[in-house]
């Protein structure tokens, strides 16, 4: 049994012309409907079904460079042209997904086309009831059973979609609806693209979600389609957020943590981080005696804390604390935008479930952590609130726990995989020594930096100092970044306005020319043909596509050739 998919569309849509070719982050729509139905059914043959009319010769343009096989049937009946390209293919069955559908789920294509390749129903579809938001529908008919529906339609305005006849006459057929529960709360989400309100909210799911637009789940799509157009939490003044990390390197002497503090402020960090704990509540004094003592020398009580979360606000810089004791948590809280777990407490779920409760974004490092175990504890932060779910709302941090680390032991790469299998922000906390590692993760994208900071390093023992930046290398640092993001910027792939401001997409690129006289009513051959700059006239991708057409007029050679004016493709 064969079963295709038919991806149906034209060039101008009534509401919204050229709709199928429109560019969202430098890829067109259609090219995001290919890759997803692809990524939901690779071994499945797809075409698009367009039609013969020569405003639709865009999309045959756009298929032919781009490999995709294209059917061009009967420009007003849709009907005749679905069911003409799926009998050219002699298809049994024959999926019909529309030009609108952006966001065609991947999950539920591959699950209904598990139902009908047991070719037990005549029609499968996942519209009815609404059990889909709307845009996102998919109908999978058996092609005699269409041809039987088409055939008893008394009304010709159901040829625009024969499958409206069916959900008006339910008894006729076999069927079989699909009810995705994969996200509920989606149901009346409107993800048709038919206008440019449309188009704004696919730019603004792009904007919001942390993976490519052909990745996204339901769950995915509905979370960005849904936030507030708020800018990220984790936005530093040179691109990400600068955390510097005091920690414990003020080692229990408040004059030095008020010192280290007003140096972190001055060295323009978005963000000054401290420890707050008690050792008897963070250590077993039994087990590990040694621990217990080393964390009692560098308390610090609950005023001078508050005295320097005062500080900090007050400098209009972030203040933040790894809060490892839920009792200090309550006085605190008020002082702290957002939380830091540490790497030790990420399976610490008993912890983590009182922070999550408490909904404040949240940063949670991953050293001594397997991909597993982290999302183990991303799952369930997530079913404690589901406002962890968006993808600002908990920050993932690359990061390996020893003081220092070799340059291999970064693993800056792991920030791209937690990136693609979360969906989530992500971030790099540094324990290598020097900044080259912190230079690199702003190169790739990290959402935020952390790093150790100290007043001086030089005559100290302590680990943490090693480590750490002072405020002169922050500066330069924060100087590194900010070029770093300009050179970055935005990932998407199109021409650049210094580019097109010169004119050099045509300039540097070729086009058709031939390069001898021909006369009119002549066919072009391909020894006719070569490939000049500028790229006037013909583009040079279409070159192939001259060989054998009928010159209209006289053509000299190395002269611009334009279709329909010079040469007849048609």
């Amino acid at each position: 049994m064969k079963i295709g998919i038919i991806i149906l569309c034209r060039y101008n849509s009534r509401r919204l012309p050229g709709k199928i070719l429109t560019e969202i982050q430098g890829r067109t729509i259609l090219s995001y409907i290919v890759e997803r139905v692809q990524l939901a059914a690779s071994s499945r043959p797809l075409v698009v079904a367009t039609s013969i009319d020569k405003s639709d010769n865009p999309i045959a343009s756009y298929c032919q460079r781009a490999g995709i096989k294209c059917f061009r049937g009967s420009l007003n009946d849709v009907s005749s042209r679905f069911l003409s390209c799926a009998d050219s293919y002699n298809w049994d069955y024959a999926v019909r997904i529309n030009g609108d559908n952006l966001f065609v789920d991947i999950n539920s294509l591959h699950a209904m086309l598990a139902i009908a390749d047991t070719a037990q129903y005549d029609f499968v579809t996942n519209v009815p009831g609404r059990t889909f938001p709307y845009g996102m529908s998919i109908e999978i008919m058996k092609v005699d059973f269409y041809r039987i529906v088409v055939s008893r339609m008394e009304d010709s305005g159901h040829h625009e979609h024969v499958t409206s006849y069916l959900y008006d006459n339910s008894e006729f057929g076999d069927r079989y609806v699909y009810i995705n529960q994969e996200c509920p709360e989606a149901s009346g989400l409107h993800l048709a693209i038919d206008t440019l309100k449309d188009i704004k909210l696919a730019n603004k799911i792009a904007y919001q979600s942390k993976t490519s637009l052909s990745m996204l789940n339901l769950k995915q799509i509905y979370n960005a389609a849904t936030r507030n157009d708020t800018l990220s939490l984790w936005k530093g003044e040179s691109g990400p957020m600068l955390i510097a990390e005091i920690g414990g390197n003020h080692e229990g002497d408040f004059s030095v943590a008020k010192s280290m503090v007003i140096q972190a402020i001055d060295s323009g960090s978005d963000c000054v981080k401290l420890q707050l704990y008690n050792a008897d509540t963070l250590v077993s004094p039994v087990e590990s005696p040694d621990r217990n003592s080393h964390f009692k020398k560098f308390e610090l009580t609950k005023a001078q804390h508050i005295f320097l979360a005062k500080m900090c606000r007050k400098s209009g810089v972030i203040y933040l604390a790894s809060v490892w004791s839920m009792e200090m948590l309550d006085w605190i809280d008020p002082y702290l935008d957002f939380y830091k777990i540490g790497s030790g407490d990420m399976t610490a779920w008993p912890l983590l479930r009182e922070f999550a409760l408490r909904g404040k974004p949240i940063l949670l490092s991953t050293g001594l952590s397997s991909m597993d175990e982290v999302l183990q504890t991303v799952k369930y932060i997530q079913s404690i609130n589901s406002i962890y779910s968006e993808a600002d709302m908990l920050c993932i941090m690359q990061c390996t726990s020893m003081y220092p680390i070799p340059d291999s032991d970064a693993n800056l790469l792991v920030m791209d995989s937690l990136r693609s299998t979360t969906g989530l922000a992500v971030g790099y906390s540094d324990h290598t020594i020097g900044m080259a590692a912190l230079r690199g993760a702003a190169a790739m994208g990290a959402d935020v930096l952390e790093f150790h900071f100290t007043d001086f390093r030089k005559g100290k023992t302590f680990r943490d100092h090693q480590v750490s930046l002072v405020a002169e290398e922050v500066l330069q640092l924060k100087s590194d970044v900010s070029k770093i993001v300009t050179l970055r910027g935005d990932g998407i792939k199109i021409p650049q306005q210094s580019e097109l401001d010169n004119k050099h997409e045509i300039s540097f690129r070729r086009g058709v020319y031939v390069n001898r006289h021909i006369n009119a009513g002549e066919l072009i051959q391909f020894k006719d043909l070569i490939c000049l700059r500028p790229a006037h006239g013909t583009d040079a991708r279409d070159a192939y596509l001259l060989i054998g057409a009928k010159a209209m007029r006289d053509l000299e050679p190395y002269c611009a050739i334009i279709n329909g004016i010079d040469y007849n493709l048609e």
